[in-house]
Formats: C-alpha cells, structure tokens, sequence
C-alpha cells in the first residue's frame, strides 16, 4: 500500500477545496440553483465514500491476516521444534508490520483532513460521516492488532534467543568436561 505524504495531501485536499468552491460559484453564477451548484462537492462525498468503503475492506483483510496469524505465532512459542524453527532474526516481519502501521495511522490523517475539507465547504452528511468514523474505527482496530502482533514476536524472539543461548552454555561446558577414562582403554593419540 503507497504511504500518502501528509504535507502533499494537505496542498491536494486545500487545492481541491478551492477548485470545488470556485466551480460551485461558477455554476451559481451561470444562473444554475444553489441546490444544483452543490452537485459537484455531493459527487465528491460520495466519491470518497466509494473510497472508503473499498479502504475499510482492504484494512478489514489485513485485520483478519493479523488474527490469523497471532494464534500460529503463539502455538509456535508452545512447541520447543517449532520455536527454534520461527525467529525473525532480521526483523522484516516486525519492520512490515510496523511500515503497515505506519501506512495506517498515515491513512487516518488523510481521512480527518477529508472531513475537514468537507466541513470547510459547508458539507454534511450521515453517510459520510459514518463511513468515516468505521473507517477511523477498523484502522485502530488494525493498529492495535499489529501492535500485539509485534509485541507477541518480539517477546517470542527473546524466548528463542535465551534458550538458545542456554543450550550454547550448556553445550561448552560439556566440551570443557574430559571424557571418562575407560580402564584398558588407549587413548586415540596412542593407536597406530
């Protein structure tokens, strides 16, 4: 998903503004109704609601990969094969999921400078409104799901690490113990 600069959508949603308000005044001025002048900015409310709602179904998705992957994550902590097997060394598990967070909370910007735009042009509607606020609502939805996600693998990640690091102890003091003496038995240096 393209991340969205908040100082370039501002200047677009500003521009926008001006453009919508200048082709109402035309429009007025051309002899049209107001009624039918405001055409324009209800195209561009319900525009943005298409938007939104293709939006709330794409964060809806990533959401359910997020529930889904959550409890995979969690059994692989409680199966000692399979938590050597899961460690995201690199971090690109952790640094996806937090780029997607990002992306996000970049998206939720966008959408309160939506309404305020709207607002701005002296537009209101409960269709718009609504489908913002369920918009606002899944993307904090989301983010708080990505954030357990990454909390769960960080503290899996550590898990793995310690026993790791425990069996590497354990394993160099074997080696610093010497083996037994067998009584008749000739050392290996010996044979030959």
């Amino acid at each position: 998903m393209p991340t969205v600069s908040t100082a370039s959508a501002a200047d677009s949603t500003r521009r926008l503004i001006a453009a919508v308000k200048k082709l109402e005044e035309s429009l007025h001025t051309s002899g049209l109704p107001r009624w039918m002048s405001r055409l324009p900015v209800w195209w561009l409310s319900w525009h943005y609601c298409r938007m939104l709602d293709h939006k709330i179904a794409r964060m809806r998705r990533i959401a359910h990969k997020f529930a889904l992957w959550l409890p995979v994550i969690r059994a692989a902590d409680q199966d000692p094969r399979a938590r050597l097997e899961f460690i995201d060394c690199d971090h690109s598990m952790q640094d996806d999921i937090d780029a997607t967070r990002h992306t996000m909370w970049e998206l939720r910007a966008y959408c309160i400078d939506i309404a305020t735009m709207f607002e701005q042009l002296g537009y209101r509607s409960a269709r718009l409104q609504r489908r913002q606020q369920l918009f606002l609502s899944v993307i904090e939805q989301t983010c708080i799901q990505a954030a357990t996600m990454q909390e769960t693998l960080v503290a899996h990640d550590a898990r793995v690490l310690a026993s790791l690091q425990e069996r590497e102890q354990q394993t160099g003091q074997q080696a610093m113990v010497p083996p037994p003496v067998v009584q008749g038995a000739v050392p290996a240096a010996q044979v030959g």
